[in-house]
């Protein structure tokens, strides 16, 4: 919907469509400097991101992408003996702008001058904006050599291989430091750094984008556990009908989160639905309940009044 003047103009100004800030997020509580773009600038990153996803994507990719979440990630992993998880070290701040150029020019065929605008358009600050919507596809392009790359090794080696924006996992019989030193030289010559590199055994619970796997089957992780132990003793407590409605609609949904996990066939997914439609059973009788009980007190609240009325009656 711009022109391509427009467009020029909006990079000219394009410092009144962008925020700065700093924020504390993930489960690590780690500060983040966060540049992401609004208004005009921000819808061009969403178109730009709505083109760029019509690009067929491989088949190792989860994220970004539709209709594949955190739990087809591990799902990919059952049944592995050993696996090995690594993260790309600053993934975002390290795509720079003379990378995005470079793949708008040489990968896409623009012309230098078109490459330029939207390299100015989808980057702040000399790098790719984090907290926009393009980002993730953006990055996942520009970096898809190299990650190509690793994919073909693990095929070469009989592995398994996934990716979650930055987090890489590498499952099979069995994996060798060779493996991991060839990764590692893919990853440099790209430009960029690993670091959390861990290998597991099958033997244990592997935790991958938060799922757990163990053997063939996937769990929850610890802290949806634990927030479900604390949302049934809220719910034991719950005193009126609003507390109880509150830790209901909490439970259902973490109970549904862990039915989504475990998958809805298995013998810990069938436990959570007969959960879940235990509380919306409960939950229902208390609100007709409730309402039976406001239904009489305002009959009693009506025959009073009468009673009133026809007392002081003249006649």
């Amino acid at each position: 919907g711009e022109s391509r003047d427009d467009l020029r103009r909006l990079i000219d100004y394009k410092e009144q469509f962008v925020v700065r800030r700093q924020e504390v997020i993930g489960k690590k509580q780690k500060l983040r400097d966060l540049r992401y773009p609004v208004s005009r600038l921000r819808a061009v990153h969403e178109r730009l991101k709505f083109h760029l996803n019509k690009v067929k994507l491989p088949s190792y990719l989860f994220s970004p992408r539709r209709n594949r979440g955190q739990r087809d990630n591990a799902a990919l992993h059952l049944d592995q003996d050993r696996y090995l998880t690594l993260d790309l070290k600053q993934f975002y701040p390290s795509t720079t702008a003379r990378m995005v150029w470079k793949w708008f020019r040489d990968d896409l065929g623009m012309y230098d001058d078109v490459a330029g605008m939207l390299t100015h358009l989808c980057t702040i600050d000399e790098k790719v904006s984090f907290g926009s919507p393009l980002t993730p596809v953006l990055c996942a392009l520009i970096h898809r050599p190299m990650f190509d790359r690793i994919a073909e090794i693990c095929d070469e080696n009989g592995l398994r291989y996934s990716l979650w924006v930055e987090d890489l996992t590498i499952s099979g019989p069995s994996i060798s430091v060779d493996v991991l030193k060839e990764i590692r030289a893919v990853v440099q010559e790209a430009g960029l750094k690993t670091h959390k590199i861990k290998f597991h055994s099958g033997k244990k619970p592997v935790f991958i984008t938060g799922v757990g796997v163990v053997g063939a089957h996937l769990v929850a992780a610890n802290s949806v556990n634990l927030r479900l132990g604390a949302a049934w003793a809220e719910y034991d407590s719950a005193e009126t009908l609003d507390e109880l409605d509150q830790c209901t609609q909490t439970l259902l949904s973490l109970l549904g989160t862990v039915r989504h996990i475990v998958g809805a066939k298995t013998e810990a997914g069938q436990k959570a639905a007969n959960q879940m439609n235990s509380l919306r059973q409960k939950l229902k009788k208390h609100r007709l309940l409730d309402a039976k009980l406001h239904a009489a007190k305002r009959q009693i609240a009506a025959a009073s009044q009468t009673n009133m009325e026809a007392g002081d009656a003249p006649f």
